[in-house]
């Protein structure tokens, strides 16, 4: 099975972290519970966590300034121009209404 998160077919490399042994036994009693072993346990954790952390970054970070300007369009939303109708329009041809 292909660990997730994997999603290259790049270069492996080692990375040999040291944990406290109360971790390390953690660790094995979860693989052992995955029927995992620990190497494969590790890397589907923390490529999960990974990828959590930088589409967190990506898609939910804002700056205080974008944030309050998103707030004041909300509040006071600006007037509706002839480049916001045909937009709407060009939109409106790529929808359909199920029922």
């Amino acid at each position: 099975m292909k660990p997730p998160g994997n999603k290259s077919s790049g270069k492996v490399v080692r990375v040999n972290p040291r944990f406290p042994e109360s971790t390390a036994k953690r660790l094995k009693e979860a693989s052992a519970i995955r029927g995992q072993s620990v190497a494969a346990f590790v890397l589907e954790v923390v490529s999960r966590e990974a990828e959590r952390v930088l589409e967190e970054e990506k898609y939910w970070t804002m700056s205080v300034e974008a944030s309050e300007k998103i707030q004041r369009l909300l509040i006071n939303p600006p007037s509706i121009n002839a480049a916001a109708k045909k937009a709407a329009k060009d939109l409106a041809a790529h929808v359909r209404i199920r029922s």
